[in-house]
């Protein structure tokens, strides 16, 4: 049940001669880009166009203002925080190059920002925040050929490659997961260069997508938890690492809960060969459904789940499912604004895609209990 907490216990004060940089760091630095630093004092001229020591933040009245925002991994994201600035591992870190933008107009939310570590240099986009918009930015995802932040996150690292002159890392969880990826595959072929490796912790695929991953197959490590549901989406790279997590569903989506290894003495990430028959039937039902519709019927569809899932908090398929199945108080209120037109027809879909899931399911497991015999 190891996670980074327990790697933040272990190598709390180990430097990285002692213990050089390892995944396990990649991980923590990508957790840290969803502290609210703009809410501190220290988000200034100076850390937005250059860099400063990250233990400028380790203050309690400057955490306890990190913490306010930007929930989006609950109470334990506040325990990884003090964790995480009472660490000496990390007291030369120096952090900047902060990019914030966000626009209610284009359902826009944007967070970069840059780490230095000794020799290296790590960008790391912010996944989606606790925000409307960035709910809002979530769901765009799946109904737009582009989001804004997608090109932002290019010109952003072509920033960051004019600043530094360096080979650079690039990271992140979530959307950022699918801006680290975006960045990197838009980048002209003496830009790609500069990049050691992309970190793309459970970010979704691209709609449409047409790019060619094989030439850079040594550069994209990409993440998943067993029991996914998001980084599975859109998802065709087929290189991806899955990983295990202490929790499931929508839950395993949190970098906190992802299993490290203990025989690394926590340093690596657990590998496993397959993702769960309820993640991978889930995924391969979405993905088939989504490209069987027509657009138009798919965004009415994904609109409606994705308001009963924030407005409901709801964290499992199985919750979401048996609101769907048995007509739920969610359901029933969020129904009730669709006119007859709109409302047959969200049944009508709802009703194929709840079909196509359990006969997935139901398949898998056959060919599951064949393959045990």
């Amino acid at each position: 049940m190891a996670t980074v907490k327990n790697f933040l216990k272990l190598k709390k004060d180990d430097s990285f001669k002692k213990t050089p940089f390892c995944e396990a760091d990649f991980l923590v630095l990508t957790a840290l880009s969803y502290a609210d630093f703009k809410n501190s004092l220290y988000f200034d001229d100076k850390s937005i166009n250059g860099f400063v020591p990250l233990n400028v933040f380790a203050k309690n009245t400057v955490i306890n203002k990190l913490k306010k925002n930007y929930l989006t991994i609950g109470e334990s994201f506040n325990q990884f925080l003090y964790s995480f600035f009472s660490a000496g591992r990390y007291k030369d870190v120096k952090v900047g190059l902060f990019c914030d933008r966000f626009s209610l107009e284009n359902n826009m939310q944007f967070f970069a920002l840059t780490y230095e570590v000794d020799d290296k240099y790590i960008i790391v986009f912010r996944g989606t925040d606790n925000t409307i918009t960035g709910r809002k930015e979530d769901l765009n995802m799946a109904l737009m050929d582009n989001i804004p932040g997608q090109k932002m996150s290019r010109d952003y690292v072509r920033e960051v490659l004019k600043k530094i002159k360096s080979k650079i890392y690039i990271a992140g969880h979530s959307k950022g997961g699918n801006l680290a990826y975006y960045s990197f595959l838009n980048l002209n072929k003496r830009e790609k260069m500069k990049v050691i490796k992309v970190y793309n912790y459970d970010g979704p695929g691209f709609k449409n997508d047409k790019y060619d991953y094989s030439e850079y197959k040594d550069k994209l490590v990409k993440f998943v938890p067993e029991d996914d549901v998001f980084g599975m989406i859109f998802d065709t790279s087929h290189l991806r690492e899955i990983v295990p997590s202490t929790r499931f569903n929508m839950a395993a989506h949190d970098l906190l809960t992802w299993k490290l290894d203990r025989k690394t003495k926590y340093t690596t990430l657990i590998r496993l060969n397959s993702l769960t028959i309820y993640s991978s039937c889930f995924n391969t039902t979405f993905n088939t459904w989504y490209y069987d519709n027509d657009p138009k019927d798919s965004k009415i569809l994904i609109t409606f789940i994705f308001k009963i899932v924030e407005t409901n908090n709801i964290m499992t398929l199985g919750a979401l499912f048996k609101d769907l199945i048995f007509a739920g108080d969610a359901y029933y209120k969020e129904i009730e604004n669709y006119d007859e037109e709109s409302k047959k027809k969200i049944k009508s879909m709802i009703k194929k895609l709840l079909k196509m899931y359990f006969d997935n399911l139901l398949k898998s497991k056959k060919n599951d209990k064949k393959s045990q015999k």
